[in-house]
C-alpha cells in the first residue's frame, strides 16, 4: 500500500518530535494548511519543498515519486540533510562552474569527520 502524503508527514514529524504547528512555521505557512496538506494530499511545489526541507526529506519521497535507480537496478538510498547541508547543495548547484572549483578545492582541503574526532579541542579562555 502508498502512503499518502499526509502519512508521510505524520510519520516523519512523529520520528522528528515535532508538531503540525511546528512544520507550518518551518515552512511558513499557516497551521491550517498544514492540517489541509494532511487531509486532502494536496500540496503546492513551494510548499512542497519548505516542507520537505524542514523534514529533511526529499520531495520525491514527500510526494511519492519513484526512488532513482543506479546502473545495476537497484534503488539508491535516500540521505537525510540537515538545513546547512541543504544550503550548501543548494548554493553548488546554483554556482558558476569557478565557482564549484573553488568550493570543491576547500572541500578536498578540509579536515574530514573522522580526524576532526581525533583532533584535541582547545578552550582558549
Amino acid at each position: 500500500m502508498k502512503s499518502t502524503l499526509g502519512d508521510k508527514i505524520r510519520s516523519r514529524l512523529k520520528e522528528l518530535g515535532r508538531s503540525q504547528g511546528w512544520l507550518a512555521e518551518q515552512a511558513n505557512v499557516s497551521d491550517t494548511a498544514v492540517s489541509k496538506w494532511i487531509s486532502t494530499g494536496k500540496i503546492s511545489r513551494k510548499s512542497a519543498q519548505d516542507a520537505a526541507r524542514a523534514l529533511g526529506i526529499s520531495i520525491d519521497v514527500l510526494i511519492g515519486a519513484e526512488p532513482a535507480n543506479d546502473e545495476s537496478g537497484q534503488n539508491l538510498a535516500l540521505i537525510y540533510a540537515d538545513a546547512d547541508e541543504i544550503r550548501l547543495l543548494t548554493l553548488y548547484r546554483e554556482a558558476s562552474e569557478m565557482g564549484r572549483a573553488l568550493i570543491r578545492t576547500a572541500a578536498d582541503a578540509a579536515p574530514k569527520a573522522e580526524n576532526l574526532e581525533s583532533t584535541p579541542f582547545r578552550n582558549k579562555s
